[in-house]
């Protein structure tokens, strides 16, 4: 028997039997290692688990593989000491009420929380956007309420519209939050009160994230994934709902505190605004911050 080709038929069979076992062991994660999280067979599941429980999806589902690390954040001071710095150099008559100081002037109130949160209410009939204000596009709407702000010196950096609520009696709420290195902080929020042509109330919570270079490398849940724990959060759908939008960033409730770790989530957005948030580690939900009622503008 030839010696060399019996040796390289033995390297031959040894390397088919590696082979074989690596796809027996690891081709649950072949798609993972490939940088897909969300196969066809397991979107195919999370579409049919919606549908079962009355839950529509009409967007596309992120089918890649994230990873993540919680995130340090503290307030971002700068916008309150220039607001506060304006309202003083008006002379407003300051009162205090709980955590909670309030500048008062004759067109104007701001509440300052100690959580960080700002909120500017204009007195009746508000402050006005424009002259003209017939058949106005949203898109228009929208440059209004920009240039507004950066008169005021009150538009935060790494700003990004999102949507607006459209209420009763000709009243919409603008809504923004921010990026920053093209990551999504849905925690820091801008929120803009119009009623009409005039422009009623501003809210603003914003962050200043810590320096990002020790992140560690964690895989996170899937967007599917995150999808289930939603539907096993909020159980079946009486009525329908559709899911209008879902992705990855970061979240958390408001923090009297210094500095605080907050985890990165997928929000998902249905069809009647409400944004819901599913943290990326754990697979629950995230309990939502609450609006404080001083926001009378609404």
């Amino acid at each position: 028997m030839n010696l060399a080709r019996a040796k390289m038929v033995l390297i031959i069979a040894f390397a088919g039997l590696n082979l074989f076992l690596a796809y027996h062991l690891f081709w649950p994660d072949i798609g993972k290692m490939s940088g897909v999280a969300v196969t066809a067979d397991d979107l195919q599941s999370t579409e049919d688990l919606l549908k079962d429980n009355n839950y529509i999806l009409e967007t596309s589902i992120d089918r890649s593989v994230h990873t993540g690390d919680f995130l340090t954040v503290s307030p971002d001071r700068h916008l309150r000491r220039r607001l506060l710095q304006m309202f003083i150099e008006e002379e407003a008559q300051i009162d205090g009420a709980d955590d909670t100081t309030i500048y008062r002037l004759e067109d104007k109130t701001a509440m300052i929380h100690d959580s960080g949160l700002l909120q500017l209410v204009y007195e009746s009939p508000g402050t006005l956007l424009a002259e003209e204000w017939e058949n106005l596009e949203e898109s228009e709407l929208r440059d209004l309420v920009k240039e507004f702000l950066e008169g005021k010196a009150l538009l935060p950096e790494g700003i990004k519209f999102d949507y607006i609520e459209y209420l009763a009696d000709n009243k919409k709420v603008l809504n923004y939050y921010q990026v920053v290195d093209d990551t999504a902080i849905f925690s820091s929020r801008l929120r803009v009160v119009v009623e009409a042509d005039r422009l009623k109330a501003v809210e603003l919570y914003w962050l200043q994230p810590a320096d990002r270079s020790q992140l560690r490398d964690m895989q996170v849940i899937s967007a599917a994934e995150a999808l289930a724990s939603l539907v096993n959060a909020l159980g079946p759908g009486t009525e329908e709902r559709v899911i209008k939008h879902i992705e990855i960033g970061y979240y958390s409730g408001e923090y009297d505190a210094e500095k605080w770790e907050i985890p990165p989530v997928w929000r998902i957005v249905l069809d009647d605004g409400q944004s819901y948030y599913i943290n990326a580690f754990t697979g629950n939900m995230e309990q939502k911050n609450i609006i404080p009622e001083q926001l009378s503008g609404q």
